[in-house]
């Protein structure tokens, strides 16, 4: 049996599905972004339990990131898996993680993650139901961080969260600093990216794990070695930055004095405050480069192409008479 090659999508929702100034956050926000023509052609492409999940949201970054998510699902399950989108169909693993079963039986399986933060969806993906997967995106936002920092002191900020880490991982969080001679604020700046890349890759294990990070043996599970990976300015050739940064994939994990070495990790920086994380159960297993998404190019042109051949008949409702019911609730 070959090796299991792990596929990787990121999505930059930023300049898709624009709405006017007009609409602020609020419960009919979605909706009313809804109406517009970009945001109703992607909506139509989920079933309705997936719109309806989509248009709940009250800020409309957060409905732009969950359509991100839906849609990158699906596109990953029709390209790889070979089915219909109509047949594309989330299911749930034995511990309620999403994957994709076909119904026919096991020949057509797939485990997939998502993770998204800021305006960034990142999916993890592999042929197949033997390893599991899982995949963390965090942006880091000095600006947002800092003053509450400042306010409560680094080692009081990081015991906030106490609950995820380990005593030792809790000390060289705190311990940690920079090599290089940095002002004030880069210094906190710094100790943020370490701080999230311990962050990235815990919880990129324990999404793997399908628990949460209220697991039980969270505090006795422990990362060491971890590495900051370099942001994509900092490895500009010519000042020409193409956004991705460093990888690193020396971590080390360690539960109850024990390390373990049957999972592979390798976390990467994006842009200058972006950072991913990826966990899979197979050391054997290889992690593909990571694709930017093109919409048009590589989801829409894909469902359409599958949809006029095997139009979707799933009892929906309309999406204008749907929004509109929604308009008239809120």
């Amino acid at each position: 049996m070959a090796p299991p090659e792990i596929f990787r999508w990121i999505l930059d929702v930023q300049l898709e599905w624009p709405y006017p100034e007009t609409i602020k956050s609020g419960r009919d926000a979605a909706p009313r972004w809804a109406l517009e023509n970009g945001t109703r052609h992607a909506l139509e492409l989920l079933p309705l339990p997936e719109r309806e999940k989509v248009l709940r949201f009250y800020h409309i970054r957060d409905a732009k990131l969950s359509l991100g998510s839906h849609l990158l699902k699906h596109c990953a399950i029709v390209r790889t898996c070979n089915v219909p989108w109509a047949e594309s169909t989330i299911s749930k693993d034995q511990m309620h993680k999403p994957c994709y079963r076909s119904v026919g039986g096991p020949d057509k399986q797939m485990e997939f993650n998502v993770s998204h933060h800021g305006s960034l969806v990142a999916l993890a993906g592999c042929a197949g139901g033997d390893v599991q997967l899982g995949v963390d995106l965090v942006q880091v936002d000095p600006g947002k961080e800092i003053p509450k920092i400042r306010q409560e002191g680094w080692s009081s900020w990081v015991n906030t969260y106490a609950s995820v880490f380990s005593s030792r991982e809790l000390q060289d969080i705190v311990s940690w600093e920079p090599s290089a001679p940095l002002s004030n604020h880069d210094i906190l700046t710094a100790k943020l990216r370490h701080f999230y890349a311990h962050w990235c890759l815990k919880e990129a294990y324990v999404k793997m794990t399908g628990e949460a990070l209220m697991a039980p043996w969270l505090q006795e599970m422990e990362f060491r070695n971890v590495q900051v990976p370099r942001a994509g300015s900092e490895l500009s050739v010519s000042g020409k930055d193409n956004g991705w940064g460093e990888i690193c994939s020396d971590v080390q994990v360690w539960r109850d004095g024990v390390q373990l070495k049957e999972v592979k990790l390798e976390l990467q920086a994006i842009r200058d405050n972006y950072m991913v994380g990826t966990a899979v159960s197979s050391l054997a297993a290889s992690f593909l480069p990571y694709h930017i998404i093109d919409l048009p190019l590589d989801v829409y042109s894909v469902a359409e192409l599958q949809m006029r051949q095997r139009p979707v008949s799933n009892s929906r409702v309309p999406l204008q008479r749907r929004l509109s019911e929604h308009l008239h609730v809120v």
